[in-house]
C-alpha cells in the first residue's frame, strides 16, 4: 500500500523514457530546438504529469484512515463526559478539581497541533501520524490505570497531544494527494471524523460507562490508537509532496521548500491572524465552533433535565446532529469542487484570449480561494436557524422532534461551513496546508474552552433562549466579516496579505 500504483509508475515512466517529438527533428514535444522551452510549454509539460502517484483506491484508503485518525481526539473529550460525575465520587474530589481532566485536555488540543503540523512539514506525514498515534495509545492507558485525578490529569495531556497530530495534519494530507478542484469531496469525507466524535462521543461513553465501567472508556479508545497506530505503520504511505516528489515525477505545484527546524517557528503560524481575510476566517470558525460545542454541552442537559429523557437515551438523540454532520460533509464537499469547477469556467469563457501561447495559460487558470466561500452562505445560514430555534424551543418546552430536527440542522450547517473556511485557508497558503489549519484549530479552541467553561454561569443567569441568542448573533457578526471576504478578499489578499495564492 505504501507503494505507488502500477499505473502512475508507468505514467512516469512513459514521460521519463518515452518523449513526445515534435515536426523538427527528434526535439521533444513542447520544447525548442535549442532546448529551452517557453514559459507556457513548460507549464503544459508540468500539466502532463500526475498531481500525485497514488491511484484512487490508495487515494480513498489515505483519506478514510485519516478521518478514523482524525476521529479519535474528539471521541476522547466526549466519550468521558458522561463519566465525569462518576469519576469525581470515586476520586474523593471536587466539580472543579475534576473539571480540570477536561481544561487541559481542550488547552493540549489547543497547542499541540502547532507543533506537529511544524514537525510534519519537516520529517513527513507518515512519521508523525505513527508517532502521534503511539503516544495517544499510552496516554489513554495511563488513563485507564490511574489511581488519582492527578495520574488522570497528566496521562489527559498525553492523550490530548497523541490525538491532536491529526487535527493539523490531516487537511495537510489531503491537500497533498488532491488538486484543488477535487479537494471538496476529500475534505468531507475526512470532517466527518472531527464532526461525528462530539455526536458519538456521549452515545458510547454514556452506556460504556452506566453499563460497565468509566475505565473501559479509556481501554476503547486505547484499542482504537492501536488500529490507527498499526494502519499508520503498515497501511498508510508517505504523502508529503516534498518527500514524494524525490522519488516519482509528479506536477511541480504545491511543494515546499525544507526548513530547518528553527524555521518552523509556530509563532509564525499563530501570528497569521494579522491579515485581515485569515483574522475575519478564524472569527467565524471560531464563533461556529464554539457554539457547536456549547450546544452539544447543552444537548445533555436539555435531554434529561428538560424532558426527563435517561442517560442512555438522551445519547442516542445526539445522532441527530451525527446525521446532519455526515450529510453536510458529503454533501458540501461535492459542492464545493462544483463551485470551483464552475468558476474556473466562467473565468475562461469570460476572458477573451486569441493567441495559442495565451489560451494554453489560460486553460490552467488558477480559480480565487474566495470561490470556495459560496459554500458557507448556505452552511453558516443554515447553522443559525438552528441555532436560535433550537434556543427557544428548549427554553419554551416545546417538540423534542422539533429539537432533533434543528440539530439536524445545525450538524450539517457546521460541516457546510468547516469545509468552506479550512478549504479557503488551504488555498490561501497552499505550501503551509497543515500548519495554517494547526493555526485555526489553535483559535478557534481558545474560544471555544472560553465559551463552554462560561457557558454554565450563561445558562443560570438569563436561559435557554438568550443563552442561544448570544451565540446566534455572535455567528451572525462573524457572518458578516465573511461576506467581505468572499466580495473583496482577492483584493484584500493583494494590498494586505497572504500573498501565496492567485
Amino acid at each position: 500500500m505504501a507503494e505507488a500504483p502500477d499505473v502512475a509508475r508507468r505514467e512516469s515512466e512513459v514521460a521519463n523514457k518515452s518523449p513526445r517529438t515534435s515536426a523538427v527533428g527528434n526535439v521533444p514535444a513542447g520544447q525548442r530546438p535549442d532546448g529551452t522551452r517557453s514559459v507556457a510549454e513548460a507549464s503544459s509539460a508540468n500539466a502532463e504529469l500526475p498531481y500525485s502517484p497514488f491511484s484512487t483506491r490508495v487515494k480513498v484508503t489515505i483519506v478514510l484512515i485519516t478521518a478514523l485518525t482524525a476521529l479519535v481526539g474528539p471521541l476522547s473529550a466526549y466519550m468521558y463526559y458522561p463519566s465525569i460525575q462518576v469519576v469525581r465520587d470515586e476520586f474523593h474530589t471536587t466539580q472543579s478539581a475534576v473539571t480540570w481532566t477536561i481544561t487541559v485536555f481542550v488547552i493540549a488540543m489547543a497547542i499541540f497541533p502547532l507543533i506537529w503540523s511544524n514537525l510534519a512539514d519537516k520529517y513527513g506525514r507518515k512519521p508523525i501520524y505513527v508517532v502521534s498515534m503511539l503516544v495517544y495509545t499510552c496516554g489513554s492507558i495511563g488513563c485507564a490505570l490511574s489511581r488519582n485525578l492527578a495520574a488522570l490529569i497528566v496521562s489527559r495531556i498525553i492523550q490530548a497531544a497523541g490525538s491532536s497530530a491529526v487535527q493539523s495534519s490531516g487537511a495537510g494530507t489531503i491537500s497533498d494527494i488532491y488538486p484543488r478542484e477535487q479537494r471538496g469531496t476529500a475534505m468531507g469525507i475526512y470532517f466527518l471524523g472531527p464532526l461525528l466524535g462530539p455526536c458519538l462521543g456521549p452515545l458510547i461513553g454514556g452506556y460504556v460507562g452506566q453499563d460497565v465501567s468509566w475505565r473501559w472508556v479509556f481501554w476503547i479508545l486505547t484499542i482504537w490508537g492501536g488500529i490507527m497506530t498499526l494502519l499508520a505503520v503498515f497501511v498508510l504511505p508517505e504523502t508529503h509532496r516534498r518527500i514524494v516528489s524525490k522519488k516519482y515525477r509528479i506536477q511541480q505545484i504545491n511543494i515546499p521548500p525544507e526548513l530547518s527546524l528553527k524555521d518552523n517557528n509556530p509563532l509564525v503560524d499563530i501570528l497569521t491572524i494579522r491579515y485581515p481575510t485569515i483574522a475575519l476566517t478564524f472569527f467565524l470558525l471560531s464563533m461556529v465552533f464554539g457554539a457547536f460545542y456549547t450546544n452539544t454541552t447543552g444537548e445533555a442537559l436539555a435531554y434529561q433535565n428538560v424532558y426527563g429523557l435517561s442517560q442512555g437515551t438522551s445519547g442516542l438523540c445526539f445522532l441527530a446532529s451525527g446525521i446532519g454532520c455526515v450529510a453536510g460533509a458529503l454533501i458540501g464537499g461535492r459542492v464545493i469542487d462544483l463551485l470551483l469547477k464552475r468558476s474556473k469556467r466562467v473565468m475562461i469563457e469570460n476572458a477573451n484570449q486569441d493567441s495559442e501561447e495565451e489560451k494554453a495559460d489560460l486553460a490552467k487558470v488558477k480559480v480565487p480561494p474566495e470561490a470556495r466561500l459560496g459554500v458557507v452562505w448556505i452552511g453558516t445560514t443554515l447553522f443559525l436557524i438552528g441555532i436560535i430555534t433550537c434556543g427557544w424551543l428548549i427554553d419554551k418546552h416545546l417538540s423534542l422532534a422539533g429539537v432533533l430536527v434543528m440539530q439536524f440542522c445545525i450538524g450539517a450547517g457546521m460541516a457546510f461551513t468547516a469545509q468552506g473556511l479550512t478549504g479557503y485557508l488551504i488555498d490561501a497558503f497552499p505550501n503551509r496546508a497543515a500548519r495554517i489549519t494547526g493555526a485555526q484549530n489553535f483559535w478557534r479552541s481558545v474560544w471555544g474552552t472560553a465559551i463552554v467553561q462560561l457557558f454554565p454561569t450563561i445558562l443560570a443567569n438569563i436561559g435557554w433562549g438568550w443563552t442561544y441568542t448570544v451565540m446566534f448573533f455572535l455567528t451572525l457578526l462573524s457572518f458578516v466579516g465573511i461576506m467581505l471576504v468572499a466580495l473583496k478578499g482577492r483584493e484584500l489578499r493583494a494590498k494586505y496579505g497572504p500573498f501565496d495564492a492567485p
